[in-house]
C-alpha cells in the first residue's frame, strides 16, 4: 500500500494550454483573479503544479479532479476539499506535488546550487521549508523549526513531523515531511502539463468532474 505519491516533471516555459485553460475556469474565483495578476511565466507555473495534483488524484483514488474545491486560505495551508492532503512545491527548472490519504504533509525541493548554497545548506533548508508547509506555517517561523541531529525529525512549538529526504534527479535536493510515520512513498516522473499535449489533453478530459466521496 502506497502512503504517499510523489509526482515531479521539468518545468516548461509553457504548459498546455487546454490544460491550462481547464484549470483556470474551473478554480475558485479569488484564486483564479490572483493567477491572473501573475506574469505568464509564473503562472504557467502554478498551473503545472495543479496539473501534477490532478494527476496524483487520479493515480492515487482513481477519481477525477475538480479544482472548485480546492482552498486557499489566506496565511494558510492550500487544500482539497474531501483530500487528499497535498504540497506543492517549485524549483527554478522543476515542480513536484506530494499527496497522501494518510496524514498532512509538506513537500520543499531546490536546485543544486540554488542561491549559491551548498548541498548540505540545500538540505537543511528544504528540511525546514518541508516541516513548515507539513504545519501550516509561513517562512516567518524558520527559526522555530528545532531539526533533530539527523535529520529525521523536526519541531515546531511542540509539535512533530517526520522528515525524509526523496530523490527526483542528481540536480534536484527535496524533504518530505509527514505528520505521521510513513511506509511507503512512491516516486512518478509526472507527465506535467507541458510535456506533450497528449499527455495534457488526456489529463484535461478529467479536470472539472466530482471526485468521488473520501473512504
Amino acid at each position: 500500500m502506497i502512503d504517499v505519491i510523489v509526482l515531479h516533471a521539468a518545468l516548461g516555459g509553457q504548459g498546455d494550454p487546454g490544460l491550462e485553460h481547464a484549470l483556470m475556469t474551473r478554480l475558485p474565483y479569488a484564486r483564479r483573479l490572483e493567477l491572473e495578476r501573475r506574469d505568464p511565466a509564473a503562472r504557467s507555473a502554478s498551473l503545472q503544479g495543479l496539473g501534477l495534483l490532478a494527476e496524483g488524484i487520479v493515480r492515487l483514488r482513481a477519481a477525477a479532479f475538480d479544482p472548485s474545491r480546492l482552498r486557499f486560505p489566506q496565511g494558510g495551508k492550500p487544500s482539497v476539499e474531501g483530500g487528499p492532503h497535498f504540497s506543492i512545491s517549485h524549483s527554478a527548472g522543476r515542480v513536484a506535488v506530494a499527496l497522501s490519504d494518510r496524514c498532512e504533509l509538506g513537500l520543499d525541493i531546490e536546485d543544486v546550487g540554488a542561491l549559491g548554497r551548498s548541498r548540505p545548506e540545500l538540505e537543511r533548508w528544504t528540511a525546514v521549508e518541508a516541516s513548515l508547509k507539513a504545519f501550516g506555517a509561513g517562512l516567518r517561523r524558520s527559526t522555530e523549526v528545532r531539526l533533530s541531529p539527523d535529520r529525521s525529525s523536526a519541531e515546531i512549538a511542540g509539535a512533530l513531523v517526520r522528515l525524509r529526504p526523496v530523490t527526483l534527479g542528481a540536480d534536484c535536493i527535496a524533504t518530505l515531511a509527514t505528520h505521521e510515520p510513513v511506509g511507503r512513498v512512491e516516486v512518478v516522473r509526472g507527465q506535467g502539463t507541458g510535456d506533450s499535449k497528449r499527455a495534457g489533453g488526456k489529463l484535461a478530459e478529467g479536470v472539472g468532474t466530482p471526485m468521488q466521496p473520501r473512504r
